[in-house]
């Protein structure tokens, strides 16, 4: 819901538009009658000019009734002058009963015009609040919205997690030893982000590369060895070590305690599969496999 900006629904009359009806009413409701009266010798009781100071309190409050006030003593005693009587004629009679009533009625109404006024610009106040709260609100909106699309999007990249974290339980809960070191491998590089990693297995002095994943791109020549690996983890099965998960090109702000606890979970779940292919290498392992 959109709030307009406009002050209390209105535009407000610049100074040149209040002097023009101030100049405008006293003419016509001041001046004009006095020179008519003057030159008629005709009593106007109450005088005219006190609906001009009417309708500008009415209009300005407090200081509408001032200028028109002002305004139209000064028309008075201009008039008086244009008719021929002194400039002082024209309020001789301004103390009568009906003048006095009508100086009265006009105070109330610019004192009721003043208290509505006020009431307005504290709802023009609420107004220009509401609006700004309205305005961040919809930026609120569209910052959730997008919050939303991305969520949206790490939804349906999260299926596709399941699906490849699915694939992976099942060869590392598997009896294939290759299986299982290449669900060890692609779990370790999708959880650290490394470059390359490799799984190596064996007791003793024999020891055979069962997966090896190298994303380093075709101009790297440079074999992978374990000694510079930037991080190893050890595959045991109880106190035996039956293999390595080695990873070269781990981005330093992987290199932390949660990923190195994770890694080590990753090769205890697949130090059973491991075991048989560092025992019988002949019978259960095949030929490693470099997957790239």
């Amino acid at each position: 819901m959109r709030i307009s900006r406009r002050t209390g629904g209105r535009d407000q009359p610049s100074l040149r538009t209040i002097a023009l009806e101030v100049a405008g009413l006293a003419t016509a409701l001041a001046f004009l009658p006095q020179v008519a009266g003057g030159r008629a010798a005709a009593v106007l009781v109450p005088h005219p000019g006190w609906i001009a100071v009417l309708i500008l309190a009415a209009r300005y409050g407090s200081s509408g009734f001032f200028a028109g006030l002002g305004a139209s003593a000064g028309a008075v005693g201009i008039g008086s002058m244009v008719a021929g009587a002194g400039p002082v004629a024209g309020w001789n009679r301004l103390d009568s009963g009906p003048d006095l009533m009508a100086f009265g009625a006009c105070l109330a109404v610019s004192w009721i015009a003043s208290w509505h006024l006020r009431r307005q610009a504290d709802l023009d106040e609420r107004c220009r609040a509401l609006s700004d709260r309205t305005s961040e609100a919809q930026g609120t909106i569209e910052t959730l919205r997008g919050v939303v699309v991305t969520l949206r999007a790490r939804v349906d990249r999260s299926l596709t997690s399941l699906s490849f974290l699915r694939d992976v339980a099942a060869r590392l809960e598997g009896t294939n030893p290759t299986a299982a070191a290449e669900g060890a491998v692609d779990l370790a590089l999708a959880r650290t982000g490394a470059s390359a990693a490799a799984v190596k297995v064996g007791m003793g002095s024999f020891q055979r590369l069962l997966a090896v994943r190298d994303a380093r791109g075709p101009g790297m020549l440079t074999p992978l060895s374990l000694q510079g690996a930037d991080l190893t983890v050890p595959i045991r099965n109880g106190k035996d070590r039956v293999g390595v998960i080695a990873l070269w090109g781990i981005p330093p702000s992987a290199l932390d305690g949660p990923a190195a606890h994770d890694l080590e979970i990753i090769a205890a779940w697949c130090a059973r599969a491991l075991t048989v292919a560092a025992w019988r290498p002949t019978e259960q392992a095949g030929p490693a496999r470099r997957v790239l």
